[in-house]
């Protein structure tokens, strides 16, 4: 099978600045930018000790993992003006 350019698809990286991560008494704020991409193509998970951030627009994708405390969980988490923020919670 030949496939044309039109056939052909693009996985280009999003250019994302790095994560700040700043730890505050019994929690742990990371900030992120992503700029331009909707709350709805942003995805948050927290797997033992990998906080994994996953996001796409159009064909663009990033995908950052950061690893924190085993037993933290996500207590919140917002996007305001393209800066994600999430605050977890560390175990006691």
């Amino acid at each position: 099978m030949v496939t044309t350019k039109k056939q052909r698809k693009t996985n280009k990286t999003l250019v994302v600045q790095p994560a700040r991560i700043a730890q505050n008494g019994k929690s742990i704020c990371v900030t992120c930018q992503l700029s331009g991409i909707p709350e709805e193509k942003i995805r948050i998970d927290l797997e033992q000790t990998q906080l994994i951030i996953s996001a796409s627009k159009e064909n663009e994708k990033v995908k950052r993992k950061i690893t924190v405390p085993a037993g933290s969980r996500i207590s919140q988490k917002k996007l305001h003006d393209g800066i994600l923020e999430i605050i977890l919670e560390l175990p006691l």
